[in-house]
């Protein structure tokens, strides 16, 4: 039996998966991100921009896409609509990551996910 990863890194490549990154065409910033399973599977992200945040003064600026911060918006469900007709977006994206991770993953994604932010 393989160990449980302990980090999102971790579990990006426990999962095995693959990460094709793009500039975004929707925006300056932004990365389109696919994500393929072993099995042949993807999951598309259209557009999403990464951003740090300075703890102490709140100050963000926008970084570079990596494995981690890519399962991190799955798990995050930080998703912005960006009109009324979107604001859905974070439960379709939640059931979305759920259905092409599977239920295991998906929860230990949400885990490992809480245990970085905290």
């Amino acid at each position: 039996m393989a160990p449980t990863a302990t980090t999102l890194d971790g579990r990006f490549r426990a999962l095995d998966l693959t990460l094709t990154l793009r500039a975004s065409n929707e925006e300056d910033g932004a990365w389109a991100c696919t994500l393929v399973r072993p099995d042949g599977a993807t999951f598309e992200i259209e557009s999403v921009t990464f951003f740090d945040v300075d703890p102490d003064s709140g100050e963000e600026w926008v970084v570079e896409p990596t494995p981690s911060r890519v399962l991190g918006v799955l798990a995050g469900g930080e998703v912005e609509a960006e009109d009324d007709e979107g604001s859905g977006a974070a439960e379709e994206t939640a059931t979305a990551a759920k259905s092409f991770l599977g239920d295991e993953a998906y929860a230990l994604l949400l885990r490992l996910d809480q245990e970085e932010l905290d």
